[in-house]
């Protein structure tokens, strides 16, 4: 039985391009993309040494997906208080956790990212571009005709802003003022009675 929304809402759905299934299978050319991403050179560590730099140690990114993310999060954060590193940081040990096929799907589109400028008018790398360059950059993604550009960029809009906007340093800014146990509201606990145990 679906459990009734007063409000008359039905229940509130995830968008196809961001679940648990993964976001790339979900748009046109999602395949094509992981085929073409799989061509893509690695690259060592010594071309992308930002998480050696600060001093991460990278359980789901490579190097260079790492140097991707970072670039992105200094994108698309300028003027908030969030150091870039600690949101790559945050990504990298976030897909270690939650596995493939989120993991495989986001480093598909951070390589994508980092190597398809070209389709951005830009002939040097992401990482290699300054600031506003990777801003404008990332704007073709979000306003490309494409789904699979669209549907990558927001998903990596999304990873970013979650990884920065749930750190504690943005409380300002959002006008969080925290948990209620931080803010002194008892929460008390309750038994849960699971009926008979077999």
């Amino acid at each position: 039985m679906e459990p009734s929304h007063e409000s008359g809402a039905g229940p509130a759905r995830i968008p196809p391009t961001l679940d648990r299934r993964g976001f790339l299978r979900a748009t046109a050319g999602g395949a094509t993309a992981a085929a073409v991403a799989s061509l893509l050179p690695a690259g060592c560590a010594a071309e992308y040494p930002q998480a050696e730099a600060d001093r991460v140690e990278l359980r789901a990114l490579t190097p260079k997906e790492y140097a991707v993310a970072r670039a992105a999060a200094e994108a698309l954060l300028v003027g908030t208080p969030v150091e870039p590193a600690s949101v790559a940081a945050a990504i990298d040990a976030n897909l270690a956790a939650v596995g493939d096929p989120i993991r495989a799907d986001m480093k598909t589109v951070l390589s994508l990212l980092e190597h398809l400028t070209v389709l951005g008018g830009r002939l040097r790398r992401f990482t290699a571009l300054d600031l506003e360059a990777r801003q404008a950059y990332l704007l073709t993604w979000a306003r490309s005709r494409f789904a699979l550009r669209r549907a990558a960029f927001h998903a990596v809009r999304a990873f970013v802003y979650f990884f920065s906007y749930s750190q504690d340093v943005t409380r300002p800014l959002t006008g969080f003022e925290g948990t209620w146990p931080e803010r002194g509201v008892p929460i008390p606990p309750y038994p849960v009675d699971f009926g008979e145990v077999r």
